[in-house]
């Protein structure tokens, strides 16, 4: 959870940045070049992120701020980390990409997007790509990944065993 944050309308999305990253502070120095033509001083930065942390702290609504996946009033989102801020909201009713989230994301350095989910698979399409030696093990591979998606642990561990050679190279290659 990320305490002093600001919700910025970039490009039409909703975004949350951390007051003191670094993409936050170059985004006010911009904000400043535009209104007055001029750079910002390291000192007026400095005070406009005090002020801003202030007022995020003390005068804005407090939200909870989460890094890929959160839950909401039944529902999980799962962040999508593309260019225009889509989440995923997943249900007992499905699935669907939203636009505007009701939660909270922050990206964290280096977090890649994930591809754009699409209608009509089927979870046992990826039975095909694990050398599992029995269905039950599916179920319990498929219970994993299920419960990877909840935004708060406990969470169950996969222990993937066997010999040298056997069913973890042909599971790290068949993927690709």
């Amino acid at each position: 959870m990320l305490t002093n944050a600001a919700d910025l309308l970039i490009n039409g999305n909703r975004e949350t940045w951390p007051i003191r990253s670094k993409r936050f502070s170059t985004w006010l120095r911009h904000c400043h070049y535009k209104a007055t033509g001029a750079a910002a001083s390291a000192a007026t930065i400095r005070s406009a992120l005090d002020l801003l942390e202030v007022q995020a702290q003390f005068d804005g609504p407090e939200r909870a701020v989460h890094v890929r996946l959160a839950e909401h009033a039944g529902y999980i989102y799962l962040d999508l980390a593309d260019e225009c801020w889509r989440a995923v909201e997943i249900g007992c009713d499905g699935w669907r990409v939203v636009g505007s989230p009701p939660v909270r994301f922050r990206r964290a350095a280096g977090m890649l997007p994930l591809p754009m989910p699409q209608p009509g698979g089927s979870i046992e399409e990826l039975a095909s790509f694990l050398n599992l030696s029995s269905p039950n093990d599916f179920v319990l591979v498929v219970a994993w990944l299920l419960a990877t998606l909840r935004a708060g642990g406990p969470y169950p561990v996969l222990a993937i065993s066997g010999e040298q050679g056997s069913a973890w190279s042909m599971a790290s290659v068949s993927h690709h």
